[in-house]
């Protein structure tokens, strides 16, 4: 038997389990055998794309179905894709797992073709789903980093002259993603620092990546730390910043002056986050191996704190470029990025600030974990009894020589189990995807709390508004229950498109991303502004009440421009206009000073090296620790 027959069932074997995403268990296990990683790679992407059909045949072979006691499951799959729907269609080396499938050949076969009759296909790709057999195709972004060799200019004319060297053509307009040739590319018209390629190409293993000159990032996932834009001299916090693309960013932002604490709760994570930034030449960042939570408003280390990234946790829903959509599950999640729910909800009660509500939302808490893990179990034994059931069904079917009311009833029976399955999975997807948008609502709230606070941006990769503009909501009601002290900004105003629903009061002042207009994961931006920046952050109380139930979300409306369109706004020498922010009416104490101190700090700004605060010019720089 082929080794990567081997290779490709275990990595199904951790997929079903939710274990990680194709791409990192594939390429994390091989030994740094690239050719066998690659092998393996397209043959799990190919087996994950025909499991339905491949389980359908099993069912129609019930020789078959007992076998699963001698060959593991996902080897089974495998080799059966190989046999009926690769390109040779035969099962490469031999060993007693080949020789048990070969056995049933002749019955699959025929099994293939009933099947191809009754669906009135032809061609067994026609067999396929239509999110399968295509599809949205996003392309190869590449953030080139800007404080390679420590100059923005030089860093991304270089790397395109290696490109170019290398025989890419450089194109001047933006294309649509299935319209970039494999030997082509062109700057982003949006932020110049991004080149967009190919969906094909691979750069995983190109010099400039290793080097650190280059970072493959979606764009989408640039746009939080291109929005916060914090200058040169800030003290900034990344809350949850594994695997530190977006803080690699936010320190080429400040172009490696003052200070970013990047928070990572997960030590393997944090890990990832010190390699990505070392490669990347941050100096500015120190790492902190804790949970966002768990840092004190009051703690000296944060007092200038002017600027917080939170990007926390979420379903993943936005994802489409991870290949996630062949998993087993509807709702698979890579659990590399995404906390055990267990864990969110002991973070939420860790953070409550009154013995009472400690209490009230610990009691919760421990009644939510034990009341999840029975229904786990529980949900498993009804799924097995549903099962049985609906074999049963198709037993008493058969058996009802050929009486058509006997088979009525076994299909009709078999359809209502089914139907209330996914009743079930969907509400238990609905009641995680609460949880998540709780934890993420105590992720900013917390992010508030801290005495100089002036900037938060909040992000996602998901589509859920429970996740996105309802938390938002949450959070802004929470903030300006007794006097309006944040306001949302208008972020990136040229863009007329995939803006926020229209569900509150500036709401389309947030970012919406999704793939078939914006050739993005699907992604979410809202940034958050504090109004008077001379009063100290007050930390909010977690409240005990639920969350308002979701409204019906109403789309801006607005057409999607053509990536070509979108080059008319904005030159790719020039930068966009980030944000539009409502201007803060001083008060007449304010004014005052502001006067008496005018000459004071044109002096100071003469002084001040270009580019940095005056506060912050002095600021020592935190080296990268772990």
């Amino acid at each position: 038997m082929c080794d990567f027959y081997q290779q490709a069932a275990n990595v199904i074997d951790q997929l079903i389990q939710k274990k990680g995403s194709i791409k990192g268990l594939t390429y994390s296990g091989q030994s740094n055998n690239t050719k066998t990683s690659k092998t393996t790679y397209a043959l799990v992407c190919e087996t994950l794309k025909y499991k339905d059909v491949v389980d359908e045949i099993i069912g129609m072979v019930p020789e078959l179905e007992k076998e699963k006691s001698n060959v593991k499951y996902s080897l089974m799959i495998v080799m059966i894709y190989e046999l009926l729907f690769s390109s040779k269609q035969t099962i490469k080396g031999g060993g007693i797992a080949k020789k048990t499938i070969m056995q049933y050949k002749t019955q699959m076969v025929s099994s293939l073709a009933r099947m191809k009759i009754k669906k009135r296909v032809a061609d067994s790709i026609d067999l396929l789903p239509e999110h399968i057999r295509n599809p949205i195709t996003l392309p190869r972004y590449v953030r080139i980093n800007s404080l390679f060799n420590g100059c923005m200019e030089s860093a991304v004319q270089d790397a395109i002259n290696t490109f170019v060297a290398e025989g890419y053509d450089k194109i001047d307009k933006p294309v649509q993603a299935n319209n970039i040739g494999e030997k082509e590319f062109y700057q982003d018209v949006d932020f110049p620092e991004i080149l967009v390629f190919n969906a094909n190409v691979d750069l995983h293993d190109h010099k400039m990546l290793l080097d650190g000159h280059i970072i493959l990032q979606d764009k989408a996932s640039c746009m939080p730390s291109y929005i916060l834009s914090p200058p040169p001299g800030s003290v900034v916090i990344d809350s949850c910043s594994a695997p530190g693309n977006k803080t690699s960013l936010l320190s080429a932002q400040m172009k490696n002056k003052g200070q970013i604490f990047a928070i990572e709760k997960d030590k393997k994570r944090m890990g990832t986050l010190v390699k990505l930034t070392t490669r990347s030449q941050c100096k500015n960042i120190e790492a902190i191996n804790d949970s966002f939570l768990n840092l004190r408003h009051d703690d000296p280390k944060y007092k200038d704190v002017e600027y917080i990234l939170c990007d926390p946790s979420c379903s993943g829903s936005g994802i489409v470029n991870r290949l996630d959509y062949l998993l087993p599950t509807k709702y698979s999640t890579d659990t590399n990025e995404n906390e055990d729910i267990d864990d969110i909800i002991k973070d939420i009660s860790n953070s409550s600030n009154s013995k009472r509500q400690t209490e009230s939302t610990t009691a919760t808490t421990t009644t939510s974990t034990t009341d999840n893990e029975k229904n786990k179990k529980e949900m498993k034994k009804d799924k097995k009894r549903k099962l049985k059931e609906m074999k049963a069904a198709e037993k008493n079917g058969k058996k009802g020589n050929n009486n058509k009311e006997s088979l009525a009833a076994a299909a009709a029976n078999a359809e209502k189990l089914k139907e209330e399955q996914e009743e079930k999975e969907k509400k238990e997807e609905e009641e995680r995807v609460q949880l998540l948008a709780d934890f993420q609502l105590s992720i900013i709230r917390h992010a508030f709390g801290f005495p100089s606070i002036k900037r938060v941006i909040y992000s996602t990769c998901s589509i859920h508004q429970v996740e996105n503009e309802d938390v938002v909501q949450r959070a802004l009601e929470e903030l300006n229950k007794d006097k309006e002290t944040w306001r949302l900004v208008n972020i990136l105003p040229h863009w007329n498109h995939s803006r926020g629903y229209s569900i509150y009061k500036n709401s389309e002042y947030s970012i919406r991303m999704t793939p078939s207009i914006d050739h993005t994961i699907g992604f979410f931006v809202a940034l958050f502004e504090r109004i008077d920046t001379t009063v100290k952050a007050k930390p909010l109380p977690i409240p005990i009440s639920q969350p308002k139930p979701t409204k019906t979300p109403t789309p801006a409306p607005a057409s999607a421009p053509t990536p070509s369109t979108t080059s008319t706004t904005t030159s790719q020498q020039q930068k966009p206009v980030l944000f539009k922010s409502e201007p803060t009416k001083p008060s007449n104490s304010t004014k005052k000073k502001l006067g008496n101190n005018n000459n004071n700090n044109n002096n100071n700004n003469k002084n001040n090296t270009k580019g940095e605060s005056p506060m912050k010019s002095n600021k020592k720089k935190i080296k990268l620790s772990s």
